[in-house]
């Protein structure tokens, strides 16, 4: 279907709102931080990065895809090395090495009371949520960089080992395909901090690894101060892709994770049968909490292709996930 007939069938969708039927094309998401306002020549406005948009200009922006879903591009933002992440007067900003202010990025989207749903291309995984009421000091996985896909579909594959709190998360990714990182059809690795679909992402330098690599994903907690966190996420032994957040709310739920976009046919995965995360460290504090893994689906099942969850081994220490991408 040419994109001009999708348009037109989009044009004809009706959906029904709080309000009553009306065209899908005419309503809109309102993300975390913005706000809708009626100017004077009547028309709806959306603020947007502290500029004000059309929300027919919003709505035509250009999407991207992150590990964390679907948002516009103005909404994704690199932080470059020797910078980082802080909340200061519940606002995020970028900041220099010298603590300088280079971006302010606004408001913090105040916390769930439970972490958000995963995104939509979450296609399997284990999970973990830390309910021993001592914080997450480490979260360490090793894991291997598959071969490449023997099919280029356009596809974008997302790998991490990653710990949520209400509102983002935390995750050291191995893609493969073009993210708004970067990219190729090569495999590469950067760090991420992400809310949920709509809202704001961050990265850092992407670089690229080659497959049979040995990858070691590792977010510390560095300090704490009162109900705010302070974290390192890092691929050990690899200059670059590492990020640093300080004062946000605690990082509690732990995931190992297949998320993948633009799968047309088996063989777009990587020409194996699984991807192994293992060796797999959790410590809340300075001790080793009992740890049981959940795969999703639950109990393990195949999806479009087969992909699907096993976990063979639980442990704070040595735990094992392993994602499947083919029955």
């Amino acid at each position: 279907m040419s994109d001009s007939k999708i348009q037109r069938k989009k044009r004809q969708e009706i959906v029904v709102t709080p309000g009553g039927p009306r065209p899908i094309e005419r309503v809109h998401r309102v993300a975390t931080g913005q706000t809708v306002r009626l100017n004077d020549q009547g028309i709806h406005t959306m603020s947007l990065k502290g500029k004000s948009a059309t929300i027919a200009q919003m709505a035509s922006e250009e999407m991207v895809i992150t590990p964390g879903g679907k948002r516009p591009k103005s909404h994704v933002h690199k932080v470059e090395a020797g910078h980082i992440l802080r909340v200061t007067g519940s606002r995020l900003k970028k900041l220099d090495s010298s603590e300088n202010i280079m971006a302010d990025f606004g408001a913090v989207a105040p916390g769930l009371g439970k972490p958000p749903a995963p995104a939509g291309g979450w296609v399997t995984y284990g999970y973990w949520n830390n309910d021993t009421g001592v914080p997450i000091s480490l979260l360490k996985t090793n894991w291997v960089v598959p071969p490449p896909p023997t099919t280029q579909s356009g596809q974008l594959i997302y790998l991490f080992n990653g710990i949520q709190n209400s509102t983002n998360i935390l995750q050291p990714v191995l893609q493969w395909g073009t993210s708004p990182a970067g990219g190729g059809n090569f495999w590469a690795i950067a760090s991420w901090y992400v809310g949920p679909p709509g809202a704001q992402a961050f990265y850092s330098e992407l670089v690229q690894v080659k497959p049979g690599d040995v990858l070691v994903g590792v977010m510390t907690m560095t300090g704490q101060s009162g109900n705010f966190f302070n974290y390192s996420c890092e691929f050990q032994g690899i200059a670059g892709p590492s990020l640093p957040v300080e004062n946000i709310e605690q990082l509690a739920w732990c995931c190992e994770t297949l998320e993948a976009y633009g799968i047309t046919k088996a063989s777009d995965y990587p020409a194996t049968r699984m991807t192994q995360f293992e060796s797999i460290n959790i410590q809340t504090g300075t001790t080793s909490p009992n740890v049981t893994w959940t795969p999703f689906p639950d109990p393990p099942q195949a999806q479009g292709f087969g992909e699907h969850c096993v976990v063979p081994t639980n442990s704070a220490t040595n735990g094992e996930v392993d994602i499947f991408y083919q029955p």
